[in-house]
């Protein structure tokens, strides 16, 4: 079960969309999360601003470790979710990597994305024994395109030479997950109308959160279509 999930990558690539959508499958599934917002341009914060937050979502700011450490203390006390964007500060990936029970690098369709991930493994493996006990870490795709190509097989390759585990599920309706940023909202409250193709990226999203562990804080497993569905009908 993650109870705090840090997601940053020493290269922008996806870090707080991918922070927002496992949120809002969270808050649709009636999971209380907080969203820690470490991140330098502070998105998120920026986003809770628009309309139709979630009632079950709270971002809030850390200008620091020290505040970061106090949000995740207080969201562990409450028993609500916390996921944390580290945004691409070496510093700050590290210091919210030990407060997570696992921490996500988001990889992009990008060979540079894929350097900075691998070098984002490199520094949290040399930090490996500072933490919370048994903290873990994977890959996330945050963008991923369904044709293969030269540069898709280019960053797969990449990614392989490291041990550590890739998500094997991963986002590829980018344009449907950066729509709550425009709009405000989440992908479970958006309408076709401003966003196409948004009942697979539920899905898909679902399906990501389940695995990432977040799915498993409920009383069962629930299956994608369920969130979905739950979200639909609120």
């Amino acid at each position: 079960m993650t109870s705090v999930l840090s997601i940053g990558s020493l290269k922008t690539s996806g870090t707080t969309t991918l922070a927002l959508t496992l949120a809002s499958v969270a808050a649709a599934a009636d999971i209380p999360v907080v969203l820690v917002d470490a991140s330098r341009d502070k998105d998120l914060v920026s986003w809770q601003g628009k309309a139709s937050t979630p009632r079950s979502l709270v971002v809030e700011a850390a200008d620091d470790e020290a505040g970061l450490e106090r949000l995740v203390r207080a969201a562990r006390r409450r028993g609500d979710l916390a996921i944390i964007d580290a945004g691409d500060d070496a510093a700050t990936i590290r210091a919210a990597a030990r407060l997570s029970d696992r921490s996500l690098i988001p990889v992009r369709f990008s060979p540079l994305s894929a350097y900075a991930a691998i070098a984002t493994d490199h520094l949290l493996t040399a930090d490996a024994g500072k933490g919370r006990r048994g903290r873990d870490w994977c890959f996330a795709a945050s963008s991923v395109t369904a044709i293969p190509s030269r540069i898709a097989r280019m960053v797969e390759s990449y990614i392989e030479q490291s041990e550590t585990k890739r998500l094997e599920i991963g986002l590829v309706l980018r344009a449907a997950y950066e729509a709550p940023f425009v709009h405000g909202g989440t992908i479970f409250s958006l309408t076709d109308e401003v966003a196409p193709g948004l009942d697979r990226a539920r899905a898909e999203a679902a399906t990501l959160a389940y695995e990432v562990g977040i799915l498993g804080r409920i009383a069962a497993p629930v299956p994608s279509y369920d969130v979905v569905e739950v979200a639909q009908a609120a």
